[in-house]
């Protein structure tokens, strides 16, 4: 038997979830005995001498949130103009006071959309208001205010109240906002301690069931306790703090949240006043945690995990998105991907403290938390018991921190062919080539997807996306390259996407991406060859500048002439007319470069085509120096060489230590940071140890001259490397270089070492 009108209309307030809040009033007329009529007009809901009866109704107290209006028909009437007009007369009495709101015209079994006026679709199925509310992105929180009001918090806990450790200024804001989300009441003129107490007492009371089933939660109150104040008697400050936390709270408790990660926002902004010694924890932008979430596929009956949570970013990311599928926060399945479907592991005990405070804003999921060693055998039952369908990840970048040992176990841990997304840096498998291939054995590696090299700072990243269980067998790998997020650098606030233009780059990858086509950065690789994007290789080019540039610097040098101080002088004699530099010899070698240039302008490219490309290992010697720090010597007169890029890579001179072994001179040293690349013709000290330090390539051949030819050669092929992918040893042993040859077809040193001699007689009369 068909629904009447009433009837639709009383199914129609439980599905959208018509009920009033702190934040709006809402709600359904119920008829219930029928030939009644609707009781509550436009006029009772603020809107001045209109008659008027809407069937249902959601008007935020804040009037820059959109509204919603519902017209019901019974499941027998079939929707007709009339029956439009009628629901669009109503939404013109809206428009009065919300510039933003949707129209919903329902009969049970079909409802019309209208957004602002004009119809936006037609579906099936009527969903919760959150749904619907979600229509309006563009308008959600505004960011820019809270990344202003984290900073003035930064500076008021820092300056004002003395919390020196920066997780602990994190975790107090976090437990001030979650103690407002569920009721504390700060005003201004609290003292101190009354203030602390509050939400002492409101986090014990929010977290009492929740501790019942996970005591691991006690971490957040523990955490909170041991934050220590060194001032707590400026007023002024606690009024501050109050303040900033009240404006942030009202952005969190409306209804019109959209699953914005709050938590991401501090930590963009705490982030900014990180030390080297807290660099461990890298934070995943928000923008994407969405990709990631979208790349694998992940729904609203999805399991997700996370093992290196953080703040919890992907996990709030997949809550908002699971929900909205769901239909809305007010569903039943709502309930249940909050309380079910969403589990999170942080090893950190203070992140996770601030990981629990995520949650909690977001007012569930809590007790999937657990604080746990995602390497261990312990995480690995935890995550087998919970039957994960979907990874994300963004595992701690560096091997101190285990990245691999904790992607083989998540591997390991869930169901076979689920499909797990890690973010990693861009080489992390091609540095690590023994256990890349021991994953690969029992996992397929399927796609990676370069990320912008912005995103992570200093560090180039890429998504790698795997299948569980299922071995490569030399299946090829999905490749490309997302070059632009469109992002751009607000001054104090980091990057954020004020022109709005990641949306619709968002949305061209994902289709790129799915069909496998329709981009060229697109690369397949062989997982033998390659297990990262491969940036296409400049054209090889070199030019006679390249060459006199290696021998001036060489001339400085020698001639004790610091290179970095000594561009320095040049930058100021162009540019205040040499009134600041003194009548020394540099003011004379800067006088002559400069006649020199002015006749040397255009690039001179030499001519290559009869070269060829030699193994480099086939006549060098490759190594690196003893484990050394530049630290534990004192000041002598042996060369200590290191990674930088002036004055032939010479640190500073120094004593050797008692019975020590200097490396020989006569052979060629390269910086693994940027490749810069020196003749070292006396013994020397090189910075050793892992990282950065120095290669040394070495020739029985060598000699002062030909080896800045080879300096200018290998300068070229080791420009690309970076900090982020730093030159090794091994990578040196793979890479090939162009020489001129002989008739026999052999390198030809002695081309080389008179083709220098040439430059290098030029290049003394400029230094004199």
């Amino acid at each position: 038997m068909a629904k009447t009108e009433d009837q639709v209309r009383e199914s129609a307030g439980r599905i959208l979830g018509f009920e009033n809040t702190e934040a709006a009033i809402s709600g359904i007329e119920i008829d219930g005995i029928g030939g009644v009529g609707q009781l509550t007009s436009f006029n009772q809901l603020g809107f001045a001498g209109i008659k008027a009866r809407p069937d249902g109704w959601y008007l935020p107290n804040e009037k820059s949130f959109p509204a919603i209006v519902l017209e019901a028909k019974s499941e027998s009437a079939k929707l007709k103009q009339c029956h439009v007009d009628e629901l669009l007369k109503n939404l013109k009495i809206i428009e009065t006071k919300y510039k933003n709101h949707i129209g919903l015209l329902y009969n049970g079994n079909t409802v019309k959309i209208y957004k602002n006026g004009s119809f936006l679709k037609e579906e099936s199925e009527l969903k919760n208001k959150e749904y619907y509310l979600s229509f309006f992105a563009e308008n959600k929180i505004d960011t820019q205010k809270i990344y202003s009001l984290t900073a003035k918090i930064n500076n008021t806990l820092h300056f004002k109240f003395g919390i020196k450790n920066l997780y602990h200024r994190m975790i107090f804001t976090a437990c001030a906002l979650v103690a407002k989300r569920y009721g504390a009441f700060f005003s201004k003129g609290m003292q101190y301690e009354t203030f602390h107490t509050d939400i002492k007492s409101t986090l014990n009371k929010s977290f009492a069931d929740a501790i019942k089933i996970n005591q691991k939660l006690n971490i957040l109150l523990e955490v909170y306790e041991s934050i220590k104040m060194n001032m707590t008697e400026n007023q002024n400050a606690i009024d501050e703090f109050i303040n900033c936390v009240a404006e942030i709270s009202d952005n969190l408790n409306s209804d019109f949240w959209n699953g914005e990660d709050i938590m991401a926002i501090f930590f963009n902004e705490f982030n900014r006043y990180k030390g080297k010694s807290e660099q461990g924890q890298v934070f995943t932008p928000d923008h994407i945690t969405s990709l990631m979430y979208k790349l694998i596929n992940i729904n609203k009956d999805d399991i997700v995990l996370d093992a290196a949570c953080g703040s919890g970013a992907f996990l709030v990311k997949a809550m908002c998105n699971m929900v909205k599928d769901a239909g809305g926060i007010s569903t039943d399945k709502a309930k249940e991907i909050k309380q079910k479907q969403l589990y999170g592991i942080e090893f950190d005990r203070e992140i996770y403290a601030l990981a629990c405070a995520n949650f909690l804003i977001h007012k569930d999921g809590k007790t999937n938390l657990e604080q746990l060693d995602s390497r261990n055998n312990e995480a690995k039952k935890w995550i087998q018991s919970k039957k994960i369908t979907k990874v994300l990840m963004n595992p701690p970048f560096e091997n101190k921190y285990g990245c691999l040992e904790i992607i083989a176990n998540v591997l390991e841990s869930v169901e076979r062919e689920t499909a797990c997304a890690f973010i990693m840096p861009d080489n992390k498998l091609e540095a690590n080539l023994p256990k890349a291939k021991k994953l690969l054995q029992k996992h397929t590696l399927t796609k990676i997807v370069k990320l912008p090299n912005e995103i992570f700072g200093g560090t180039t990243t890429s998504v790698f996306i795997f299948k569980a269980g299922v071995p490569q067998n030399n299946a090829q790998i999905f490749a490309c390259y997302i070059k632009e997020d469109g992002l751009e650098t607000v001054k104090n606030q980091g990057r954020q996407d004020i022109k709005h233009k990641w949306a619709d780059i968002e949305s061209y990858w994902i289709d790129a991406i799915y069909k496998q086509n329709g981009d060229n950065s697109i690369q397949w690789l062989d997982p033998n060859k390659n297990l990262s994007y491969k940036m296409p290789e400049n054209l090889f080019k070199i030019s006679e500048q390249d060459f006199k540039k290696t021998v001036f610097a060489h001339l400085l040098f020698e001639n004790k002439i610091d290179e970095q101080a000594f561009k320095k002088n040049i930058l100021d004699y162009v540019l205040f007319n040499n009134q600041i530099i003194k009548q020394d010899r540099n003011t004379t070698i800067i006088k002559n470069l400069i006649s020199h240039i002015k006749n040397n302008e255009t690039p001179n490219y030499i001519k290559i085509e009869k070269w060829q490309l030699f193994p480099i290992v086939d006549f060098f010697k490759i190594g690196r120096p003893n484990a050394r720090s530049i630290n534990h010597y004192n000041d002598g007169e042996v060369p200590f060489v290191a990674s930088g890029n002036f004055n032939n890579g010479v640190e500073k001179y120094v004593t050797p230590i008692d019975n020590e072994i200097l490396d020989k001179g006569n052979c060629i040293t390269i910086s693994p940071v940027d490749g810069s690349t020196f003749y070292q013709s006396v013994d020397f000290l090189g910075r050793g140890g892992a990282g950065s330090s120095i290669i040394k390539l070495y020739c029985d051949k060598l000699n002062v001259k030909n080896a800045l030819f080879l300096c200018t050669i290998l300068k070229k092929i080791c420009e690309k490397y970076t900090y982020s992918n730093m030159c090794s040893a091994d990578k040196i042993k793979k890479e090939f270089i162009r020489l001129p040859v002989n008739e026999n077809g052999n390198p030809d040193f002695t081309y080389m070492e008179n083709y220098i001699t040439k430059i290098y007689n030029e290049q003394k009369k400029i230094v004199g």
